[in-house]
């Protein structure tokens, strides 16, 4: 049997594989399943789907607040009805009431000025939920590793999102990113003398860097393959704040104390656990 040498198989997992589904898509089901199957665990699959229900449980939280937001308008706009019929029995009743009904119609004017206003408040509620939504979904696919960009959304925008649900952090911009950053060690920082090198994801902001990673399952390995990221990218920016977070959906019982040993951040279920 042919054996592959290691670089060929990664040849084939970060561009022959790329390749054959951008060609045939409908194999991506297989091609997913076969990844599951190779690096995911029961544990992993289990966590999950218990992520998805509770995104379809939020879902239909959010469908019958939508709902209920949509009566609401509903109601306000039979309440302006039945005043436009008002104004038409008065009109029709006497022709010298003008200055009455002239004094109703400003009175809808001034009603329907309100109800304006509380329809720009509503869709504004509604876009940021919206938003909210789109970033959990973001962090949902990030889990699956599946970090696909849709129509007008490029690979940051999406990172972001999951960052901004996973942080609770509604600041985070896409430009403030920089993935897959390829580094090389070259002094030696982590790996004792050989130039190994590294692809690090990191949120820059002012005067800070932190370097993050997103995993479905978390174990003791991770946290510090996470850490020697974050002391690499110290070495190479001397004078700045590096931190590291590690942002998980399942871990090891262990992982907590490890993160908090190594002064990692640890974002789990939606609880941030500092440093």
């Amino acid at each position: 049997m042919l054996k592959l040498k290691d670089e060929e198989v990664l040849y084939m997992l970060e561009t022959q594989i790329p390749e054959l589904l951008e060609r045939r898509p409908e194999l991506e089901p297989r091609a997913f399943r076969a990844f599951l199957r190779v690096f995911t665990t029961k544990e992993e699959t289990a966590a999950i789907l218990a992520e998805l229900r509770e995104f379809h449980g939020e879902f239909l939280h959010f469908r019958t607040e939508v709902n209920e937001r949509f009566e609401q308008v509903d109601q306000r706009f039979e309440q302006v009805d039945q005043r436009f019929e008002q104004v038409d029995q008065r009109f029709e009743q006497v022709d010298q009431r003008f200055e009455q009904v002239d004094q109703r119609f400003e009175q809808v004017d001034q009603r329907l000025d309100g109800i304006d206003r509380r329809l720009d408040g509503v869709e504004g509620e509604l876009g940021s939920i919206r938003n909210e939504m789109r970033d959990r979904f973001d962090l949902l696919q990030s889990f699956l590793g599946r970090f696909q960009t849709r129509t007008g959304r490029s690979l940051e925008d999406v990172v972001a999102g999951a960052l901004r649900a996973a942080l609770r952090r509604p600041d985070i911009k896409p430009e403030q990113l920089r993935l897959r950053q390829r580094l090389v060690d070259e002094h030696g920082l982590v790996s004792r003398g050989r130039q190994r090198r590294f692809e690090v994801d990191v949120l820059a902001e002012d005067g800070q860097l932190t370097v993050f990673e997103v995993k479905s399952y978390c174990n003791a390995d991770d946290v510090d393959a996470l850490l020697d990221r974050v002391v690499l990218v110290r070495g190479l920016n001397p004078g700045r704040v590096v931190e590291g977070v590690m942002i998980a959906l399942s871990i090891e019982a262990d992982v907590p104390q490890r993160c908090t040993e190594l002064g990692l951040t640890l974002v789990h279920r939606g609880e941030v656990i500092p440093a």
